[in-house]
């Protein structure tokens, strides 16, 4: 029987915990105690009830075996490996790097779902990724549902024990229909699913208990997809109900889609010449990232350079133009294939721990590209500065004088200011936008009608403006951007100041994240769902603006920071 490890959280916390090692761990060779540890900072996982590093003092044991938390992120690692995010180096099985397509992963952000329903569909077995015990040869998530369709649109859990999970190969003509046939008998009466289940545990030398932990996650999983939900059914005989999960209509989708589908095996792809390989490889990985909503225009050229060979690879394995390959390289490829294949791939093929990995080019949502926008100047007609002003621009031009360029100067002159409170940091930000030319201030202190911390005029419309210090939150967060989107709503019902709705609403803080991906998607949302936009700023490039402004005579225009949606980027 096919064994699925279950290390016993949530779909969500699952990509959570994946993301988290990333994070921390990307562009290197890690093992599972620096998982362990990823896991942990990100406050993702416990032991005896203690977190952070009394948690991994507590859960390490000599014995590794009788350690929870590395055995738990053991399991972990083996799904991230099944799903192709992860891959082993060639010296350990243990020692592992992120892949491209677990790079891609990450960059779908909170939209993770769409590509992991992909990488669920393109387990298969035998690969070079797993070392699989059985000696299976199937797609077990497609076989699952291609069964399904064949009984009612439905399995039990104990169908799929002693049916498709058992069944040594789904590659005959004859495999959907000899395990169908094996659930109506199961379907009888309740005795035949003992029997049944009785048989695969002893095979297996198991208790059937262990058998049904082997399904908690491949059932959690397609749930959590939307492909299937439960409800109960009926033996024939008695009447006795039992519970199923049955396919949604979105399942019935997918798993007609399966059957539509050229089902490409590993025997097969590496069969094919070196370039076919390749052909079928990259259009396989890019059209299923298509299929997630992924975009595909930055790398729409390389594909059509596949086009020849891969129609010499289609006719090779007789599969006509235009019918869809369900083919995932990067979980059933060698490391040397994968590395030839995507030169620019996250994967090293002969490294040791700690090496550094080079990171490969990462398409789709992670970019977002249309919310960084580069300033525009123009020669200043009108200055904007007033008296209040006058210190902080001398202090601009003395740290210029102090740097090389403009760039060191803006983040030296950030630097001065990481201990700012909000009594320091938001007249400091008025301040700055007058020194850009514009007219600017602050609400008063204690004074909770206004529903801003700033204000700053653009071309007759005034934007109101979420100021965080860094004492206050040195990184924005998600939070800043709900409360400018709370701002603008409540400005544009109550009035307050001669606002449109047209008109953008900021964000300024210290710093902005490294990692964009969930308030960039944010901000996508609240434009979409709202059609307000929202602009975001960091002290450091509204000092290196202002600094042009003070040195140079240049103002940056009006209307690009009235329609700003994203992140001002210098």
């Amino acid at each position: 029987m096919l064994r699925f490890p279950n290390p016993g959280s949530t779909t969500g916390n699952f990509v959570e915990i994946y993301k988290a090692a990333f994070k921390r761990l990307d562009g290197q060779v890690f093992n599972l105690d620096q998982s362990v540890a990823a896991t942990v900072s990100a406050n993702l996982a416990t032991s005896s009830g203690h977190a952070g590093a009394q948690a991994i003092s507590r859960s390490t044991r000599q014995d590794r075996s009788r350690d929870p938390l590395y055995n738990q992120l053991k399991m972990y690692a083996e799904l991230f490996r099944a799903l192709g995010w992860l891959h082993p180096t060639e010296q350990s099985a243990l020692h592992f790097t992120f892949t491209l397509l677990g790079r891609q992963i990450v960059a779908a952000d909170r939209h993770y779902l769409q590509l992991l329903g992909e990488t669920v569909l393109g387990i298969s077995y035998p690969n070079h990724i797993l070392n699989t015990k059985g000696g299976h040869s199937q797609r077990p998530f497609a076989f699952l549902l291609r069964t399904m369709l064949a009984c009612d649109n439905a399995l039990s859990r104990d169908e799929m024990i002693a049916g498709p999970m058992s069944a040594e190969s789904d590659r005959s003509s004859d495999a959907v229909s000899n395990v169908a046939a094996l659930v109506k008998t199961l379907r009888e009466e309740p005795k035949n699913v003992a029997a049944a289940l009785s048989r695969v545990a002893g095979k297996q030398d198991v208790q059937v208990n262990t058998l049904k932990n082997y399904t908690r996650w491949p059932i959690a999983i397609m749930r959590d997809l939307g492909w299937t939900e439960k409800v109960c059914l009926r033996f024939q005989k008695g009447g006795k109900s039992f519970e199923a999960h049955q396919l949604t209509e979105a399942g019935k989708k997918v798993a007609e889609r399966v059957l539509a589908s050229a089902d490409l095996r590993l025997d097969q792809v590496e069969r094919l010449p070196l370039e076919e390989k390749a052909a079928v490889s990259i259009y396989a990985h890019y059209l299923m990232l298509e299929r997630a909503e992924f975009d595909l225009a930055p790398i729409r050229q390389k594909l059509e350079e596949q086009a020849p060979a891969l129609q010499r690879a289609r006719a090779r394995l007789g599969v006509p133009e235009g019918r869809p390959l369900l083919f995932s390289p990067f979980q059933s490829l060698s490391i040397a294939d994968i590395v030839r294949i995507f030169p620019s791939s996250a994967i090293a093929p002969s490294t040791g721990e700690g090496d550094a990995v080079t990171a490969g080019p990462v398409v789709g949502r992670g970019a977002r590209n249309h919310l960084f926008v580069e300033p525009r100047f123009v020669p200043q007609v009108h200055d904007g500065r007033n008296s209040a002003t006058s210190e902080l621009e001398a202090e601009l031009r003395v740290v210029s004088q102090d740097h090389p360029s403009a760039e060191e100067a803006a983040t030296a002159f950030a630097q001065s200011r990481e201990a700012d409170t909000q009594t320091e940091f938001y007249p400091l930000v008025s301040e700055l936008f007058r020194l850009l030319g514009f007219e600017s201030g602050n609400s008063r202190a204690g004074v909770n009608y206004q529903r801003w911390d700033g204000w700053v005029e653009l071309d007759g419309t005034t934007a109101p403006i979420e100021i965080k210090s860094p004492t206050e939150e040195r990184v924005l967060s998600t939070k800043a951007v709900r409360q400018a989107l709370e701002n603008k709503i409540i400005l544009l019902a109550r009035g307050g100041l001669d606002i449109r709705k047209d008109t953008t609403t900021l964000v300024v803080g210290y710093q902005i994240p490294s990692e964009r991906g969930e308030m960039s998607s944010l901000i996508d949302d609240v434009f979409q769902a709202f059609n307000i936009s929202i602009g975001v700023i960091d002290l450091r490039t509204l000092a290196l603006l202002a600094i042009r402004a003070v040195t140079e005579e240049m103002a940056l225009q009006a209307d690009q920071v009235r329609t700003l949606r994203g992140f001002l980027h210098v």
